[in-house]
């Protein structure tokens, strides 16, 4: 490590103007080497280990600035992949009925399931991530209950609703009463991807 005295003035330039504040704090710990330090006092004046110091020392010989700095991280691996991906866009597209679920419509729970049936155990987080990451939306129920009203029986109870509001014997009664007897909404909720009018059931 003695050859880190030939790099002082690189050193010095690296600790005060990079950008990175890794890089200068390793330059730091390389400098004081430099001037004659042993590993383990700049380690122990910097607060940092002694190993890592000979690690930092033999990259800069090697690379030069480059070797101060981070390696790139792989990270770790996506917890679904693209076929696991592909078997959920797969299913939201079909019925649950078909995979042996007694519903008609997929929950995140059914899927997690699924999913772990074929090899990927995954929370129900994880699931539901990656079904936003597709672009699936999960949908409200509404419920459209109009073809099983009796058309002439919503007539007369509105006449007499009517007729009760003039007498004002139901006063303010009669909006929610109509709103009620014109309910729509969807008796199951649906997966539906963004920008797209087909639910996925």
């Amino acid at each position: 490590m003695l050859d880190l005295a030939r790099h002082a003035a690189q050193l010095r330039r690296l600790s005060r103007t990079d950008p990175d504040p890794r890089v200068r704090h390793r330059a730091d710990a390389l400098l004081l080497v430099a001037y004659g330090h042993t590993a383990e006092q700049a380690a122990q004046e910097l607060g940092c280990c002694t190993k890592r110091i000979r690690v930092w020392c033999r990259r800069f010989m090697a690379e030069g600035r480059s070797g101060l700095a981070d390696r790139p991280r792989t990270g770790r691996p996506p917890a679904l992949d693209g076929p696991a991906s592909a078997l959920l866009e797969t299913a939201l597209a079909a019925s649950p009925l078909e995979y042996g679920y007694p519903v008609t419509i997929w929950t995140v729970a059914d899927l997690t399931d699924l999913l772990a049936q074929h090899g990927w155990p995954v929370s129900r987080a994880t699931v539901f991530r990656r079904l936003q990451r597709l672009g699936y939306r999960y949908r409200r129920p509404r419920h459209d209950l109009t073809h099983r009203q009796d058309a002439e029986a919503v007539a007369s109870a509105k006449h007499v609703l009517a007729e009760l509001q003039k007498r004002g014997q139901l006063p303010g009664l009669d909006f929610g009463l109509f709103t009620w007897m014109s309910v729509t909404c969807t008796p199951t909720p649906t997966w539906q991807r963004s920008g797209s009018g087909a639910a996925c059931q």
